[in-house]
C-alpha cells in the first residue's frame, strides 16, 4: 500500500463482454472476466476480492473506465450511484451537485476502527458501440 491517504477507486469494465450479461446485478462469481476493481494504493485489479483498503478520515472517489479502450475508443463507463448500507455507514457520499460533475462520485470515510469492513453498491452505466446498459456490483471497503 502506498503512503497516499486519499483514494481513487477505478472500476474497469470489459464493455463488450458485459453487454452479454443477462441481468443488471452482477454476482461475485461473474466479476472476474468482465470487471476489475483497483485503487491508487497499489491494490492491483482483481476480480476475486473486490475489497478496497481505505484509511480513516480520508477522501474517496469512484471512477469508471473501459477495460479495452483501444479496441473500442468510443466506449465508456460512468459511475451513476454509490449506495451505502442502511443505517450507520462509514461512507459519506457527497451530493452530486456539490461534487466534481457527473464523471465520478466523491465522498469520504469518517473516523473508523481498523479492520472495519462494509459492503456497498456501485451502480454504473456502460456504453458499448452506442448501446447503453446499467449494472450494479456490491464490493467492500476495509479500514486499515
Amino acid at each position: 500500500m502506498s503512503k497516499k491517504k486519499d483514494t481513487i477507486i477505478t472500476l474497469y469494465v470489459n464493455t463488450k463482454e458485459i453487454m452479454n450479461h443477462s441481468g443488471k446485478k452482477i454476482s461475485r462469481k461473474d466479476f472476474s472476466p468482465i470487471i476489475k476493481l483497483c485503487d491508487n494504493h497499489y491494490d492491483h485489479p482483481s476480480g476475486e476480492n473486490f475489497t478496497s483498503n481505505i484509511h480513516p478520515n480520508t477522501k474517496i472517489a469512484w471512477v469508471g473506465a473501459a477495460m479495452h479502450i483501444m479496441e473500442n475508443e468510443e466506449d465508456f463507463v460512468i459511475i451513476k450511484k454509490i449506495k451505502t448500507q442502511k443505517g450507520k455507514s462509514i461512507l459519506k457520499i457527497y451530493d452530486s451537485k456539490l461534487s466534481s460533475g457527473n464523471t465520478h462520485i466523491d465522498g469520504h470515510v469518517g473516523k473508523s476502527k481498523c479492520d472495519t469492513e462494509e459492503s456497498y453498491s456501485i451502480r454504473f452505466l456502460v456504453n458499448h458501440n452506442g448501446k447503453e446498459k446499467k449494472f450494479t456490483i456490491d464490493p467492500k471497503i476495509r479500514i486499515i
